[in-house]
């Protein structure tokens, strides 16, 4: 039993080993940035009600808001693609970045979703 864990435990930390986190993230560039006319709330609603149903991930349980008083930031599986929205004017930027790559299909799937909220 302990035999078959060995190889999951080392996929499983070569892959951590990928990821980096949301700040660590952040202090790249963004792999997308574009202004919207909507809101920060509304665009970070419509965001998270994309992405919590996709047409690659039948059901994405894991996606989640946190607000502060900057920015409001989108999260998907295991924080490995987000949107940081923020107030500008009337509107709003968001800015899309990801800590893990994603297969093609997931990442561009996501990101097709925010852009159709724009």
């Amino acid at each position: 039993m302990i035999q078959l864990r060995i190889p999951f435990l080392v996929i499983s930390l070569l892959l951590t080993g990928c990821q980096v986190t949301p700040d660590d993230a952040r202090n790249k560039p963004a792999a997308f940035q574009m202004h919207s006319n909507r809101s920060s709330q509304q665009l970070s609603e419509c965001i998270y009600n994309a992405w919590s149903t996709t047409a690659v991930i039948a059901k994405d349980e894991t996606s989640h808001i946190e607000k502060t008083e900057q920015v409001t930031s989108v999260y998907t599986w295991e924080d490995s693609m987000f949107a940081d929205i923020y107030s500008r004017g009337k509107g709003s930027e968001v800015k899309f970045y990801k800590t893990f790559e994603m297969g093609d299909s997931v990442q561009s799937d996501r990101l097709s979703l925010l852009k159709a909220c724009l």
